[in-house]
């Protein structure tokens, strides 16, 4: 819950967020009630036809209007220190510390990183901790060539690419697999694994697919570590997960990494607006943010090749 009295737009970004009255008034502090009296009021003001059209809240006239204001209020957020950011699911129950002064986390966490890049482009969220390997199309480059240096993602979007892994196989420490040196995709796919539609990830399940997995639809349109990387629990499943998730993962599940690689790259980057990581006060941010990273991921530089 924020402690500033919240304006009628931040309303109108919640709604479109959490696409709830209930968990937007919760989490601006005000009564559902009011909530939803105040976009009402502020959206026939501006004449945005702003509601729940279908099954989600959104505007319907006058959208340059609102990008306009999205756009200040976003830059007012910036230099204030209050951005919105979010980790994406790649970091998993990984967090990142923040400090008052520096913005708030959203539990906002999309399995679907195109549709986490969309809520930035719309400045309804400000940045993202998030891994960049879906974008590659937008890079036009490969993850191997990327430096730690602002880099376009397309026309309105940059990122800032911090450090890269390798993806790990996981089964349960019981598993049948454990200890084979004998596993090809014709093994793996005798068993069941998570897997997204291939519009939410397309070169990841490409990339999975090729080994026999992700064979089982994931059930949620959010991260859930129970059902991506902790999938593998229940003996039989495969799963698979970043590096610097391993000991958790050993601990609240009893996984373990299996003998295999499986030569999918990710790159864990922080992507935001042009115009976010443009503004002069964002070089700050950027550099407390690093650090943070820097400092939680530390045990396992072994594994997590970090650029310069």
């Amino acid at each position: 819950m924020q402690t500033e009295f919240p304006s009628d737009l931040e309303i109108l970004d919640y709604l479109e967020l959490f696409n709830s009255t209930v968990i937007s008034a919760e989490a601006l502090g005000l009564s559902q009630s009011s909530c939803s009296r105040r976009y009402r009021a502020f959206s026939e003001a501006w004449e945005f036809g702003f509601d729940r059209i279908g099954d989600r809240y959104q505007a319907t006239r006058n959208l340059d209007v609102l990008q306009s204001l999205r756009q200040a209020s976003q830059r007012s957020r910036v230099r204030q220190g209050r951005m919105r950011f979010t980790r994406g699911w790649q970091l998993g129950r990984q967090p990142v510390p923040m400090v008052d002064g520096w913005g708030s986390e959203l539990p906002i966490r999309p399995m679907n990183s195109l549709r986490l890049l969309s809520l930035l482009e719309q400045r309804l969220l400000d940045m993202a901790v998030m891994g960049i390997m879906e974008f590659q199309p937008l890079l036009n480059q490969p993850l191997s060539r990327l430096r730690l240096a602002r880099t376009p993602l397309g026309t309105a979007m940059m990122c800032i690419p911090i450090c890269t892994w390798d993806l790990q196989l996981l089964a349960h420490r019981d598993h049948p697999l454990q200890g084979s040196h004998e596993l090809d995709a014709d093994v793996f796919a005798q068993y069941s694994s998570p897997g997204l539609s291939l519009g939410a990830a397309p070169l990841l399940m490409s990339a999975l697919q090729s080994h026999g997995l992700g064979t089982l639809a994931y059930p949620s349109a959010q991260y859930e570590e129970s059902a991506w990387e902790g999938s593998g629990s229940d003996g039989h499943s495969l799963s698979y997960a970043a590096p610097h998730l391993l000991p958790r993962l050993e601990r609240h599940y009893q996984l373990e990494r299996l003998n295999y690689d499986l030569d999918i790259c990710e790159c864990l980057a922080i992507v935001a607006h042009r115009d976010v990581i443009s503004d002069p006060c964002f070089a700050d941010t950027f550099r407390h943010l690093h650090k943070k990273l820097a400092e939680v991921l530390s045990p396992f530089k072994g594994q997590i090749a970090w650029l310069s």
